[in-house]
């Protein structure tokens, strides 16, 4: 055989050995992929470990339990923002507004069987009913949880003639407590410990928040849940903090919670419309345009605190910043304070 035979013989076994080579690769690269592929999705039928559920729920309840189905509230700036039970009440921002529909506290000293629950330097002292309501089912809880019998009321609304009120008792939703031992005729401060720990530790049930060491606040389930939720989440919290950080979250992007017992909460603020009377708060509604229960609290300076509950019941309460008597009908509908 030639050379030049040779040459080409060897040429042609270059090129097969290259093919073979090639369709190799090409095996190899089709088998990586159709791997690639079938972990691909693999991962994507897998749930994300990295993604919060309660973030996706809040995408979701974002839109289909808030601005899908709502209504507008119109509040009377003159008026509603100036009351409420989440009111802010200081130097900076006196009381201005008015308690309605007051109730003595002597009705609220006794369980349903008559035995006294709590004592009072003024039983004839009165105050919001709502308020006075809640601290009788504490009174109660904490006597059976302990057996003493020694809560008293020292003081609620302070002397009606000063002015201006910087006192946040003016609403007529806080509570000064002390300790009266009627046996031993003796009287004590409440500092919220030892044997009294329970009342600080439990008083969010009921809707109150502690003032210092002996006052308690009333401001409502929900809006007492939402202090605890942000504790829990941020370490601390109190009423200052919820009107503060309240101001973040809107209707459109508001705050979701949860209580202890699973009931579903969203918060939010509503600016006051400064150019004009009226400013139109929008509250959700369910898909039959029934109402979730809510509240709606004036906050003494620039806005509304709205807080629903959210959960899938068949309550329609709701509570609105209390109004003046000769307000209209729509800011005086049932379970007003």
């Amino acid at each position: 055989m030639s050379d030049t035979s040779r040459v080409k013989v060897y040429k042609y076994k270059n090129i097969a050995a290259a093919l073979a080579v090639l369709l190799l690769i090409m095996v190899g690269i089709s088998t990586s992929c159709s791997s690639r592929n079938s972990n691909k999705k693999k991962t994507e039928d897998k749930p994300d470990k990295t993604t919060s559920s309660a973030v996706e729920k809040t995408a979701d309840d974002n839109e289909k339990r808030l601005t899908k189905n709502y209504e507008y509230k119109e509040m009377q700036n003159g008026t509603m923002l100036n009351n409420g039970l989440l009111l802010q009440v200081s130097e900076a921002h006196p009381f201005t507004g008015q308690i309605n529909g007051a109730e003595s506290l002597y009705s609220f000293m006794f369980d349903e069987n008559g035995e006294q629950v709590l004592a009072a330097s003024y039983p004839s002292d009165e105050a919001l009913p709502e308020m006075l309501s809640a601290l009788n089912k504490l009174a109660v809880d904490f006597e059976k949880d302990s057996g003493l019998s020694t809560l008293m009321v020292s003081s609620m609304v302070p002397d009606e003639g000063a002015s201006p009120k910087t006192d946040e008792a003016y609403i007529g939703s806080c509570a000064d407590l002390m300790l009266y031992d009627y046996y031993n005729g003796t009287f004590e401060e409440f500092t919220g410990t030892e044997d009294y720990v329970w009342i600080p530790n439990n008083c969010y049930k009921y809707g109150f928040v502690m003032r210092g060491t002996n006052r308690l606040r009333y401001i409502g389930k929900e809006a007492a849940e939402l202090i605890r939720f942000m504790s829990s989440s941020d370490g601390s919290a109190d009423f200052e903090k919820m009107q503060t950080a309240i101001k973040e979250y809107t209707f459109e992007k508001p705050m979701y919670y949860s209580s202890d017992d699973g009931t579903e909460y969203v918060a939010y603020f509503v600016p006051a419309d400064s150019g004009s009377t009226t400013t139109s708060v929008p509250v959700p509604t369910r898909e039959d345009e029934s109402e979730y229960k809510y509240v709606i609290s004036g906050n003494n300076d620039d806005g509304y605190i709205v807080l629903v509950n959210m959960s899938d019941n068949n309550e329609t309460e709701l509570s609105v910043a209390a109004a003046p008597e000769d307000s209209s009908a729509e800011e005086t509908e049932q379970g007003e304070y």
